[in-house]
């Protein structure tokens, strides 16, 4: 028996020879007009649709299907009768359109798959925007995710950001919208369903997506990214050693002590870690500020009544920061006393933007492939299809 895959028609007979030819009849016939709902409905004869469908036994099968024309007796207007799993208008099924998308979508190109069917490469085209269509326009029907992460990516020079929403706890790309400020994103927003059901949204440490979060989105909880929180730390306070200690920049061995945290320095890094402290002692002071900060950043978990002694602790840390009267060590004060709130948050949840950093990266893997989108419409739909 051939599974056909194709449900609501019988076989007749199989011919191959030495391609497959499946004759087919259709089960059940139309009973109303589409056009006007009509039940008058007269035969005007018979006819044979031929469409390609999925290979059988290693050949290639075609489907013979035996099927009417009809003609309304209300209206005077005829129609062809439909076909179950195969569209108007088209010469293959829709399983073999879908098997075609998925060999594409998994990394053949379009030309070798063309090749290999027998096929143009436009129409492998045309067949994979057809699926990375309908998977669009689902979206413009869910219902924003409760946990969400936003962070821009940079496309080509004429479309220079494109804001990512990311489902964090589904784990993939929700949408995405080109521009980064809240006027270019108006838009998009004021579209978007279930914003009041968003409950917590990840950021970096970003004041225009701060205020257009607040804006759009009235009863979502802002939390700091924890990995770009803990790399704002670092850059300032490098650059604080670098000022204090000018021979820093051109000596990348000690930048890389620097960096390291202590927990995770190989035997023989501590002794040359002691050695620079003892050339160089200001560095000292700029390293343990740097492992107390980082090592109150990188907690999880946390309880309420821990989070009040952390909160404690990071303003202590903030004051020693202000102390120092050095423009870096100043203006990473200034932006963790402005992000204490949402720093607070991130002890309480877990959820991060990594899950959208990695999205990024396959994004830019994207666009190499295709050298390029010159329009963002195809470029969004090439990015649902491969990470929605």
């Amino acid at each position: 028996m051939i599974n056909l895959t194709l449900p609501g028609y019988r076989i007749v007979r199989v011919e191959s020879n030495p391609e497959m030819h499946v004759y087919l009849e259709v089960l059940q016939a139309p009973r109303v007009c589409p056009c006007c709902g009509a039940v008058r409905l007269r035969s005007k004869g018979l006819y044979e649709r031929r469409v390609r469908h999925l290979d059988c036994f290693g050949h290639p099968s075609q489907l013979v299907i035996r099927c009417r024309r009809y003609r309304c007796g209300a209206c005077p207007r005829s129609f062809v009768q439909p076909l179950p799993g195969i569209r108007p208008g088209r010469r293959s099924s829709e399983p073999w359109r879908r098997a075609m998308f998925e060999r594409h979508h998994d990394g053949i190109c379009a030309a070798t798959l063309a090749r290999r069917e027998g096929l143009g490469p436009a129409t492998v085209g045309r067949i994979y925007a057809e699926f990375t269509e309908r998977q669009a326009r689902e979206r413009l029907s869910l219902e924003c995710p409760r946990v969400l992460g936003i962070d821009e990516h940079t496309l080509h020079r004429g479309q220079r950001f494109a804001t990512t929403f990311c489902d964090l706890k589904n784990h993939r790309v929700f949408d995405l919208s080109p521009g980064r400020s809240e006027a270019e994103l108006a838009r998009y927003l004021r579209t978007l369903r279930g914003r009041e059901r968003v409950r917590v949204i990840c950021i970096d440490l970003s004041n225009t997506y701060r205020a257009m979060i607040r804006r759009w989105f009235p009863r979502a909880a802002i939390v700091a990214d924890r990995f770009h929180t803990i790399r704002l730390v670092g850059l300032h306070l490098f650059k604080l050693a670098r000022q204090l200690c000018p021979a820093l920049g051109w000596h990348r061995g000690w930048l890389g002590l620097l960096r390291t945290r202590a927990d995770r320095l190989a035997p023989d890094q501590r002794p040359r870690l002691r050695q620079l402290f003892a050339t160089q002692p200001l560095l000292q002071g700029i390293y343990e500020l740097k492992e107390q900060l980082w090592a109150l950043l990188r907690l999880k978990h946390q309880s309420k009544n821990a989070c009040r002694g952390h909160i404690q602790r990071l303003l202590g840390l903030i004051a020693t920061l202000r102390q120092s009267g050095l423009e870096p060590a100043l203006a990473l004060a200034k932006t963790l006393s402005e992000w204490t709130e949402e720093i607070v948050r991130m002890w309480r949840f877990t959820r991060n933007n990594g899950i959208t950093e990695g999205f990024h990266r396959k994004m830019k893997l994207i666009q190499r492939r295709a050298y390029g989108f010159r329009s963002f419409a195809n470029y969004r739909l090439r990015v649902i299809a491969q990470c929605g």
